[in-house]
């Protein structure tokens, strides 16, 4: 029991996290992009200086570049409280979540085996910048292009954090969710307009278990230097031999970074996880082009006695409530048990006391 309250727990943990951090916050030119909210959570806000080769009038960087071009860019921040302050800058290559959405923060997800240039190999910058109380300081990130020309895109993303002191880390040591408020800035670098035809493959079909529920997850390729924008993806969970259909997912208007992975999670909903070997059938469609797969995958033993273990939907059938009635009826018995023994004693004490008088008589 224990240890499903603690799995709640870090449930609720994940989700507040990704809250936080799911939507990237830009900066439109010549503005700093905090709302009094963001500004008082942070202490900071900060500018995106555009240099004359941004391309658009979005509030992100969007460069064209050369092969081989070296460039610095900045971005200003400036500390509006009255100590000193420290900002950890965090960059990060572009990645796709489960939900098909573009991910510019600090992430765990994948990158796709085809991506050639990874933006953290392109991009440098400091690991934290410093202020004074009322001070302006500018975070330079220096761009190195690959010397090989290329088509496509690098994405890639700017966090910029407030610094946690230590006297603040062990206040909040107790508290189960430390409230952290962060600026996301997107980059992306191009050399050409060349169009590139999105391709995707097949990677990869498992037993997981996202957010301690039982799914089975399939993990998709961008193969090409390109984003991908409004994908459909359809997929079936079949027996290796049957076409019944066990589980299935469908979700529309999904994103994918370039060179990703996407993680497609089909849930098992309530059901506890069986070992055995199945299929997978999925379909993935974006405009007039499709592409589809059939691949077996197989689940053990021990991956499905594992997950069962973990899953926070399988409460009633991991015999949890068969525990219960078994405490109650336990209680009950006692209970009778001890009334029985005390009527007993008070029945015999009773008898006693009887023949007692009867001889004193």
């Amino acid at each position: 029991m224990k240890n499903r309250i603690k799995q709640w727990m870090s449930l609720i943990i994940i989700l507040g996290i990704s809250f936080i951090f799911s939507t990237p916050t830009y900066a439109e030119e010549g503005e700093t992009a905090t709302s009094q909210a963001a500004e008082e959570a942070s202490g900071f806000t900060y500018q995106v200086i555009f240099p004359e080769n941004q391309q658009s009038e979005n509030g992100y960087y969007d460069l064209r570049m050369s092969p081989g071009q070296k460039q610095t860019v900045e971005i200003l921040l400036k500390n509006h409280g009255k100590e000193e302050l420290t900002v950890n800058v965090t960059l990060s290559g572009a990645r796709t979540n489960p939900n098909g959405v573009v991910e510019y923060g600090p992430t765990k997800l994948e990158a796709d085996e085809s991506m050639k240039y990874e933006f953290t190999d392109i991009v440098k910058g400091p690991e934290a910048v410093t202020m004074a109380p009322g001070a302006e300081e500018a975070v330079r990130l220096e761009i190195t292009m690959p010397e090989a020309s290329f088509d496509g895109m690098i994405l890639g993303g700017i966090q910029l954090q407030r610094q946690t002191d230590e006297a603040e880390a062990e206040e909040n040591q107790g508290m189960m969710i430390v409230n952290e408020y962060a600026y996301v800035v997107g980059m992306i670098l191009s050399e050409t307009d060349a169009e590139i035809t999105p391709d995707l493959s097949f990677i990869q079909a498992y037993a997981s278990q996202p957010n301690y529920r039982n799914s089975i997850v399939i993990d998709l390729g961008n193969i090409v230097a390109a984003p991908i924008k409004g994908m459909t993806v359809e997929a079936q969970i079949m027996g290796e031999t049957s076409d019944t259909v066990l589980y299935d997912a469908k979700k529309l208007n999904m994103n994918m970074a370039p060179n990703t992975v996407l993680n497609f999670p089909v849930s098992m909903g309530s059901d506890a996880m069986k070992a055995g070997k199945y299929r997978a059938h999925v379909v993935a469609t974006l405009g007039d082009q499709k592409w589809e797969w059939t691949e077996p995958f197989e689940i053990t033993k021990e991956q499905a006695d594992k997950f069962n273990r973990e899953a926070v939907g399988l409460v009633q059938e991991q015999g949890l409530d068969w525990q219960l009635i078994a405490m109650i009826v336990g209680g009950v018995i006692a209970v009778i048990v001890v009334i029985f023994l005390i009527i007993h004693f008070v029945g015999k004490n009773k008898k006693n006391n009887k023949k007692k008088k009867k001889r004193k008589k």
